[in-house]
């Protein structure tokens, strides 16, 4: 159980230093582009500077340079949500002329299957009428108005004494 442990106390350890070689890559590349500081310099009056102010100074102007960067970009999103708001209100406007002119399209096409369903009903009325009136004839020819012209079967009781 130790050896696990010891295992991944060293996996750890290992992961956080590779982290920390990996942030700490843009800082070394500023520090090589600063001239280099003199190594072994025979013994001088002058006192060697150090190269932290220049490299804070670096910093600062990174620091500034990506506040600048910022601020550009901020800009820029402003911009481009300006821009699509005033695109989206253009849309808008075209999606509600195109929305009233399907209504007034359809708003014409059910005038239309109106007038069709009246003239339809109005024609099966027609037909209706004639059809009645057909029948009737056709049953009244077939009793005879009503009028029984040939002499009945039935006798009638006037004609008994």
């Amino acid at each position: 159980m130790k050896l696990t442990r010891a295992h991944f106390a060293v996996m750890a350890a290992a992961a956080s230093m590779t982290l920390l070689a990996a942030c700490s890559k843009e800082d070394d590349k500023a520090a090589t582009s600063a001239p280099p500081a003199p190594v072994a310099a025979p013994q001088s009056t002058a006192p060697a500077t150090p190269p932290a102010p220049e490299a804070d100074k670096s910093l600062e102007q990174k620091t500034e340079e990506l506040k600048q960067d910022a601020a550009k970009v901020a800009d820029d999103v402003k911009k481009e949500a300006e821009e699509q708001k005033e695109n989206a209100k253009e849309n808008t406007h075209s999606l509600k002329e195109d929305a009233k002119a399907a209504g007034d399209k359809v708003a014409e096409k059910a005038g239309e299957a109106k007038d069709a369903v009246a003239d339809a009903a109005s024609r099966t009325g027609d037909a209706i009428k004639d059809g009645a009136a057909k029948a009737d004839k056709a049953i009244q020819d077939k009793l005879g108005n009503g009028v029984d012209s040939s002499p009945s079967a039935v006798p009638s009781e006037q004609a008994k004494p």
